[in-house]
């Protein structure tokens, strides 16, 4: 467990005489009078110091005199520790923010988060807004990677579909070295769900074909420094902001990468308000703030996707949703990793099916 207490403290009042939105309520200002007398928040989330801090630094920049923590934990463990915390009346935290789509399913069905408007949401995509009170942190695209030297050019395919002929047509290059997400586990569950919901049965006649080649598994930090080191040759749904950094760093020199041209899945990573924060006020404005343009561009700094539309970061290795939808060749081409209420229905016999797939 790390526990990151980012704080960042400015000099009192530097926010007092800042000018709201227009789209804003008119008592927004009462808001930020409670929440600076709150002066804390405490966010449980499955994110590192490096996503949270531009954020943060970019929060107190208007807000001061609210410190800001983040606890990191597993994906699961954001959802259970908050359940526990406030089942026996401990202070807990006041935002959830994590990538795992049934537990939000289940906390917005269960009340565990509120149901708050935020003056935002007339600029953010419809499908942001899943269940009422969770909202949308960042929309991260899943990608194939290749590694250069092993795989000739032309088997680096951006198409799915040519991507698993070439596995079972390659065998040479490609058998028992291919990366990706184990489709048992929460999170590579809702990548193949969203996937298979969209390409149908050919989805599984893919998957039943290159299941004896592939090697889920591990996280994308895993997969790249096995596609780099020749360990495997190839992996899919890797995520794309973990290795666009690191394409900074020189592994470029190695790693061909492609946004899939039949249907890039995008995961939407859930952030909300509890139902039991001891800080609401100050919640409020952080999630405002998050789904602002500015906190978008705050998002895309700590290394996510921004997806708020008109948002667009500099720097060749960061990637906004519009950039990534301007790649692909338009919205039809993303497949959104949303929360599908039938994920939780059809768990069961999905991982069987998926588990046969792949032989484990």
């Amino acid at each position: 467990m790390l526990l990151s207490a980012v704080f960042f403290t400015l000099p009192a009042g530097l926010a007092a005489a800042q000018t709201l939105p227009d789209h804003y309520p008119a008592d927004y200002a009462d808001l930020i009078e409670k929440a600076n007398e709150e002066g804390s928040l405490l966010i449980y989330s499955n994110m590192g110091p490096e996503n949270w801090e531009p954020l943060i630094a970019a929060f107190n920049q208007h807000y001061p005199d609210i410190k800001v923590e983040t606890l990191d934990l597993g994906p699961g463990e954001v959802f259970t520790r908050y359940r526990a915390e406030a089942g026996t009346g401990v202070a807990t935290a006041d935002m959830l923010a994590a990538g795992t789509i049934g537990d939000w399913i289940q906390a917005a069905n269960d009340g565990l988060v509120v149901d708050y408007e935020t003056p935002e949401a007339r600029f953010l995509p419809e499908w942001s807004l899943p269940m009422p009170g969770v909202y949308t942190f960042s929309a991260d695209p899943m990608i194939l990677m290749y590694n250069k030297v092993l795989v000739p050019e032309e088997l680096r395919t951006a198409s799915m579909e040519e991507f698993f002929a070439n596995i079972t047509a390659h065998p040479d290059v490609f058998k028992g070295k291919i990366g990706t997400y184990d489709g048992q586990f929460a999170f590579g569950e809702s990548i193949n769900f969203a996937f298979v919901r969209h390409h149908g049965d050919k989805a599984w006649e893919w998957f039943d074909a290159i299941g004896p080649s592939a090697r889920p598994g591990g996280g994308t930090g895993g997969m790249i420094e096995k596609t780099v080191s020749g360990e495997n040759t190839a992996s899919y749904f890797a995520s794309g902001p973990v290795l666009f950094p690191r394409l900074e760093q020189g592994i470029g020199q190695i790693i061909d990468w492609k946004f899939p041209s039949d249907g890039t899945p995008v995961f939407l990573r859930g952030v909300g308000i509890t139902e039991k924060a001891p800080h609401p006020a100050a919640a409020r404005l952080m999630l405002d703030f998050i789904l602002s343009e500015e906190g978008q561009y705050a998002v895309a700094e700590g290394k996510l996707t921004a997806y708020r539309p008109g948002v667009k970061p500099e720097g060749e290795t960061s990637y906004s949703l519009d950039e990534v939808i301007e790649e692909i060749g338009g919205e039809d081409k993303m497949i959104l990793i949303d929360y599908d209420p039938d994920m939780l229905k059809e768990h069961d016999a999905f991982i069987a099916r998926w588990a046969k797939a792949f032989g484990m």
